[in-house]
């Protein structure tokens, strides 16, 4: 078990309160100090005046920039700071289709691989201690639906609560080209319309899963 004979400064980054504060409340049951932000913009100020030897942040923060923005530039201008991935997503893509990959040295973790055995304690001695390495599940799972870069990006602009006109417009494309985009990529989530079934928000439900994996 880490003991809190050495108190640690934990930064969490995430946009959701409810989740935000329910993980700085462990990380300070476990004997360390903990702040929060909830944007890229706060973390950076964070950074300043808390001054973390670890971040855990989220992936998707919002509109915006992304964890994946702030990891990069953390590594570059704080290599001394720990570094760690905690996400609901299994690809990355899906927060952001330029996704080229993370520095070696950062953690990544999903969400709903979090139990007993891999948990807050075994993230911050994989941190500290360095006995341990946690990362994304490499079992695919049973049920895991696969998409494209264009849908994985689709399905995000989807979950941002943006109209197909919207998507039209952010796309450069016509209204039917993104109505039969929208289509395709409900196929591939295996999502049929039916009258008790809001096929938007069951997407946005899936996006929110570890289900997906973007080829």
């Amino acid at each position: 078990m880490l003991t809190a004979s050495k108190t640690h400064k934990v930064l969490i980054v995430e946009d959701e309160l409810f989740t935000q504060k329910l993980i700085c409340e462990i990380i300070t049951n476990l004997g360390h100090k903990c702040e929060t932000a909830s944007s890229v913009n706060e973390a950076l100020n964070q950074v300043k005046a808390f001054s973390p030897e670890l971040i855990i942040t989220d992936l998707d923060l919002g509109p915006g920039p992304t964890g994946i923005d702030l990891i990069n530039k953390m590594d570059k201008e704080f290599p001394e700071i720990k570094l760690a991935v905690l996400t609901a997503h299994t690809s990355p893509n899906l927060v952001d289709i330029r996704f080229k990959g993370l520095p070696s040295r950062v953690q990544y973790i999903v969400k709903a691989d979090l139990h007993a055995s891999n948990s807050f304690e075994n993230i911050l001695k994989n941190a500290f201690e360095q006995k341990t390495t946690i990362t994304a599940s490499k079992a695919k799972p049973v049920d895991a639906i696969y998409l494209s870069n264009t849908q994985a990006e689709l399905l995000k602009l989807i979950a941002q609560g943006l109209s197909n006109q919207a998507i039209a417009d952010k796309r450069g494309t016509t209204l039917r080209a993104v109505e039969a985009l929208i289509n395709r990529t409900y196929q591939a989530l295996k999502l049929n319309e039916n009258d008790s079934m809001n096929l938007r928000v069951e997407a946005v439900k899936l996006w929110k899963s570890s289900k997906i994996h973007v080829k």
